[in-house]
């Protein structure tokens, strides 16, 4: 999976004029944190019990990456 992400991500860099690429998983997703993390993406805020789902609320994380110039 991070393979995976990190072509999008040099997809989407090189594709679009853009410099910053999100992602906002789950904060109980261990899994997609740690995808995230491995490929490049910082920790840029925790959102504490935003996401209502399945009768519970749940942390909302970004993570970002930039594109370097």
């Amino acid at each position: 999976m991070t393979n995976a992400v990190m072509q999008m991500v040099d997809y989407g860099f090189k594709t679009f004029n853009i410099t910053r690429i999100f992602a906002r998983p789950y904060g109980r997703n261990i899994g997609s944190q740690k995808v995230l993390e491995k490929a490049g993406f910082i920790l840029e805020g925790r959102f504490k019990k935003t996401i209502f789902k399945n009768g519970k609320y749940l942390d909302e994380l970004i993570y970002a990456i930039r594109k370097l110039k």
